[in-house]
């Protein structure tokens, strides 16, 4: 009668099998913190949205479209936007890659000043801004937004702006001004080409932060014609502040084109946010 072997189970066996639990746990948080991190970005937009179905229902979106002149705060917001993306980009890319590729007295000691201002509170500068342009005849101007907003926006792009052209090996350039190219083309036929996703993500950011601002744009311009699309709201609660729908329906047209620009440009935000990273 012959005796069966148990053959002994291979110690390898059970490191395996602990390894795919353990990959189905790391994904399962993973999926987890998602859900939980949509939820919590959903609710505020989805109490939003049944807000201003309240009362009117959807007639309330018609009569905020209709008959409070809406477009005329949209179009201030764009003109506003537009200028001081303008402004701003142009600026910091001509500041970023002077600190970058350009070698002059103080550079550092000029960067680390230039961007101390991200430690600017905006209420700080809200009353010298106000007087000046107030002495200056700029109040109700679209201008009058133009220098706040350069100081408080500027400083963050500008990081992310030299960041992307520190990406760029000095040798291209070096290579482009052998063959006679000047500092101008160099700037804007090599270099932003060259850190397209960084100042992509500068225009978004800046559009972005500007459409947004709300502090300066009500004390800067008290004309209703001039008003821009964040100071409604306040407008609208003092006209009718009891009707929850209409005022639950302004806030939520005001942010579809943020949403809007987020849902297309995402990806560009994110590669614009890793700009530099990576340096030669």
């Amino acid at each position: 009668m012959t005796k069966s072997k148990v053959l002994p189970s291979s110690p390898g066996i059970s490191g395996r099998n602990r390894r795919p639990m353990r990959a189905r746990l790391r994904l399962a948080l993973i999926y987890a913190i998602t859900i939980i991190s949509v939820l919590i970005i959903a609710l505020p937009i989805s109490i939003l949205v049944y807000g201003s179905l309240k009362g009117n229902g959807i007639q309330n979106y018609f009569d905020i479209l209709t008959k409070y002149h809406i477009e005329v705060y949209f179009k201030n917001s764009a003109i506003i936007s537009i200028m001081v993306v303008f402004t701003i980009v142009l600026l910091d890319l001509l500041a970023g890659f002077a600190l970058s590729k350009l070698q002059f007295p103080f550079k550092n000691f000029i960067y680390i000043f230039l961007l101390s201002a991200l430690l600017l509170p905006a209420a700080s500068i809200m009353v010298p801004i106000f007087q000046i342009n107030s002495k200056l005849g700029l109040l109700n101007h679209y201008v009058s937004l133009l220098g706040p907003y350069v100081v408080l926006i500027a400083p963050f792009n500008l990081l992310t702006i030299k960041n992307g052209f520190d990406s760029i090996p000095n040798t291209v350039l070096e290579a482009a001004m052998i063959d006679g190219c000047g500092i101008g083309k160099a700037l804007f036929k090599i270099a932003v080409p060259m850190c397209r996703p960084a100042v992509v993500m500068t225009i978004i950011w800046t559009f972005l932060s500007s459409w947004n601002e709300y502090l300066f744009a009500f004390i800067m311009l008290r004309d209703d014609a001039m008003m821009t699309i964040t100071v409604i709201p306040t407008k609208f609660q003092q006209m009718y502040g009891g009707n929850m729908g209409k005022l639950f329906a302004a806030l939520f047209i005001i942010i579809i084109p943020i949403m809007i620009v987020y849902f297309i440009m995402q990806k560009t935000i994110s590669s614009g946010l890793t700009a530099g990273a990576v340096k030669e």
